[in-house]
């Protein structure tokens, strides 16, 4: 074996003590041939001195070939458990002789992943929900403001209403008036008047009876002002409430936009 390598086999245990969480050390020779290796208390051997390492990613043979280090990550299919870590070439004179391999396992590194990928996700469909949220309130705020709009042109047409109803009871004011100065000329006209009389009461009743209409008509258009009112207050308080709403679920998205991007930076930094 050439001398270096013999080094690096002689000292395996010390050189592992130089890290500071378990690793897996191994020495080969130019020919993929293990000729050393030590490994972390509870993981059986992956293989054994004199074997050829196998490595399917093809890393090792860059290495060796062109004389640079590099890193590199196996799947757990390859060693059982997922691993990353290093390959260094040993030369000698010039002449790369073998590889040194220092990898370590990334289980916890994966799991940690895969919470963060599922963290992520998690987020986003709530984030996801909060805009279908969002999109209602704000439908709902537009279908408060064109309710408030109908209602104030609502409470203009009953004011329109209300303005016919007075014109009503004026007319019908005057109406009570010529029926009573007809009933005196009536009067005053004996026998041949008597017709003309009932004439003036039908019209009198008539004006009596417009005047009660009018009178009820403007007490239901009074309820329906008022019952108008109580709406529009009730929209300007629910309009409240929805903007309310608006302004705290902006805040969540906000927050849920920060946390998508501290789950993001801490899939990327797992996997570096």
């Amino acid at each position: 074996m050439n001398e270096k390598l013999q080094f690096f086999v002689d000292h395996l245990e010390l050189i592992n003590k130089l890290y500071n969480k378990d690793v897996i050390l191994s020495v080969l020779d130019r020919d993929k041939i293990v000729q050393g290796f030590v490994l972390p208390p509870g993981i059986p051997p992956q293989f054994e001195v004199g074997s050829v390492f196998q490595d399917p990613s093809g890393m090792l043979d860059t290495v060796l070939a062109k004389g640079i280090a590099r890193h590199n990550y196996l799947p757990k299919e390859v060693m059982g458990f997922p691993v990353e870590g290093n390959l260094i070439p040993v030369k000698d004179d010039g002449q790369v002789v073998g590889c040194i391999i220092c990898s370590y396992s990334v289980e916890g590194k994966e799991k940690v992943k895969e919470i963060a990928s599922e963290f992520q996700e998690s987020i986003q469909q709530i984030d996801s929900s909060i805009k279908d949220v969002v999109g209602g309130v704000e439908n709902l705020f537009r279908m408060l403001t064109d309710m408030n709009r109908m209602t104030t042109d609502v409470e203009q047409d009953v004011n329109k209403a209300a303005d016919v109803v007075n014109e009503i009871s004026s007319n019908a004011s005057h109406s009570n008036i010529l029926a009573l100065n007809a009933s005196i000329e009536a009067a005053r006209s004996g026998e041949a008047g008597r017709g003309f009389a009932v004439v003036a009461t039908e019209m009198g009743k008539l004006a009596k009876d417009s005047s009660n209409s009018a009178t009820e008509i403007k007490t239901t258009l009074a309820a329906i002002v008022s019952h108008l009112e109580a709406i529009t207050n009730s929209i300007k308080e629910a309009n409240g409430v929805a903007k309310s709403y608006m302004e705290s679920i902006n805040s969540i998205q906000t927050i849920l936009g920060n946390t998508i991007s501290v789950a993001n930076e801490l899939e990327n930094d797992v996997k570096l």
